[in-house]
């Protein structure tokens, strides 16, 4: 029988997560993204933050398209469209769907 751990279900034989592994699998970039906000908005003085902006405006629209590109490559659409389950499938394809109507009321919005 399972055994309570704070308020949700822990199985016979699991291990509570320890602070090391939950330190492992936190993403760091939140961090730096944390640590650059609080620079940009409290340490940077606010002549010296508009003449980066686009500059920085560059960089940060290469690595997020680098960021995308990566995940894109990593997925595997043979495991998604598996013979065994279509679940997988319907899932991104409603997902999909999903994004692109509330993209299309988004542009909508705001460009008229």
């Amino acid at each position: 029988m399972p055994s309570l751990s704070i308020g949700r279900i822990q199985k016979e034989g699991t291990e509570k997560p320890t602070a090391k592994m939950i330190w492992d699998r936190f993403p760091k970039f939140v961090l730096g993204f944390i640590a650059a906000s609080l620079i940009f908005s409290f340490v940077l003085p606010a002549d010296l933050v508009s003449t980066l902006k686009s500059p920085l405006k560059n960089i940060q629209t290469f690595w997020f398209a680098l960021a995308f590109t990566c995940i894109g490559l990593e997925t595997r659409f043979a495991d998604l469209f598996n013979k065994d389950s279509k679940k997988p499938a319907f899932v991104f394809l409603t997902a999909q769907v999903f994004n692109i109507f509330v993209t299309l009321l988004v542009a909508w919005l705001i460009f008229g």
